[in-house]
């Protein structure tokens, strides 16, 4: 069995499962309708564009049709930028504004339009005869690859400040999608450069084997990438949980001109006031804290709580509750009576949802894991006998 033939194997398990995938996104019915469409059209138009390597063996299209499935890859980038916004902003809609995302299909296509689609189909074969070699197959190439980066800088973007509003207004981010979307990301990212590595060889590379194989390669990657999201999306649902966009971040609401942004006493008095109802009231013990939850309890508004903590503090909100969390673990592991007790049972009285971020906060705090403290103290305890 060639090249070739693996290749179109592969495309066609991959057109499968695409196709496969996109009906269950579609059909069914969570709770982000909007990001499992815009997942569910990358998948499709991902599909359309990688078919050839399958049906060219059996057919051949008209060239207009070929060269719109092979530019319809354009709309990728910004569909999983689209996907990006809708997963972690709970009230994401569509906007006229969102039409713009269009613009590198349009672009691409108005590249090939005076040499390719508006001649006569003559022409156009005359054209694909010597396609690599072609000005405008070049332009595209270069155009085609600044938007993907720019798409890409825009998604990591996103990302920086999506991390940023989980700290600044939540006590626990391991239940948000942010893992998942910055995994993604990076997988997206490695896909590019590698699908760019591939494409540069086919313009100064003479060898069609190592072509072959780098496509091989590449189908052999993007199944990969395709199970993986369809199994993320299977065994890990809680995944597409997002934030409302409203959220400003510290440094947005510091630049409006009714903050106070030095510490004078009456933010002193708050300060201490806030210390003092942490420790008396330990509202840190609620595993789904959030800065508004807090504020509301404490008797402040939101934004007003949210500028004490994260500027006046100069602490995230999450790192100021896992600090009182964490000084509630050591009492309760200090504590003689709770020797019994065990990390798991501790983690959830103190307001952890998992052990993962329990561990690596105590050992933050502490040097020392949960059960290594432990282990210290029952030393200490011996020796001191």
């Amino acid at each position: 069995m060639d090249k070739l033939t693996i290749v179109g194997t592969f495309t066609f398990v991959i057109l499968f499962f695409s196709v496969l995938f996109s009906f269950f996104l579609l059909t069914v019915k969570p709770k982000n309708k909007i990001g499992n469409k815009l997942l569910a059209i990358y998948f499709i138009a991902f599909a359309i564009h990688i078919s050839v390597f399958f049906y060219s063996q059996y057919i051949e299209l008209p060239s207009v049709i070929e060269m719109l499935r092979d530019q319809i890859i354009d709309l990728s980038s910004p569909l999983l930028f689209l996907y990006l916004l809708a997963n972690i902003y709970s009230d994401f809609k569509f906007r006229l504004i969102h039409l713009l995302h269009v613009l590198p299909l349009i672009i691409g296509i108005l590249i090939f339009t005076p040499r390719f689609y508006g001649v006569s189909e003559s022409d156009r074969i005359l054209f694909t005869e010597n396609f690599n070699s072609q000005i405008e197959v070049k332009i595209s190439y270069v155009v085609s690859t600044l938007i993907s980066l720019f798409y890409l800088i825009l998604m990591f973007s996103e990302l920086k400040k999506y991390k940023t509003l989980l700290i600044e207004n939540y006590s626990n981010t391991s239940s948000f999608n942010y893992k998942w979307l910055y995994q993604l990301t990076l997988v997206v990212s490695f896909i590019f450069a590698f699908s760019q590595c591939k494409q540069v060889y086919k313009f100064i590379g003479s060898d069609v084997d190592t072509l072959n194989l780098m496509r091989l390669l590449l189908i052999i990657v993007l199944l990969g990438f395709l199970l993986w999201i369809v199994l993320k999306s299977m065994y890990q649902p809680e995944l597409f949980k997002a934030i409302d966009s409203r959220h400003l971040l510290i440094t947005e609401e510091l630049k409006k001109k009714d903050v106070v942004t030095e510490i004078d006493n009456v933010v002193k008095s708050q300060i201490k006031s806030l210390e003092r109802f942490m420790e008396e009231k330990e509202p840190f013990l609620d595993a789904s804290l959030t800065i508004q939850k807090l504020a509301f309890q404490f008797g402040i508004p939101s934004r007003e709580l949210s500028i004490l903590i994260n500027h006046h503090l100069n602490q995230h909100f999450f790192d100021f509750i896992t600090t009182y969390r964490i000084k509630k673990a050591i009492t309760l592991i200090e504590n003689p009576s709770n020797k019994n007790l065990t990390v798991l049972e501790i983690l959830y009285d103190v307001g952890f949802n998992s052990k993962s971020p329990f561990n690596k906060a105590f050992k933050k705090h502490t040097g020392l894991t949960p059960t290594e403290y432990r282990k210290h103290l029952h030393k200490k305890d011996l020796n001191i006998k």
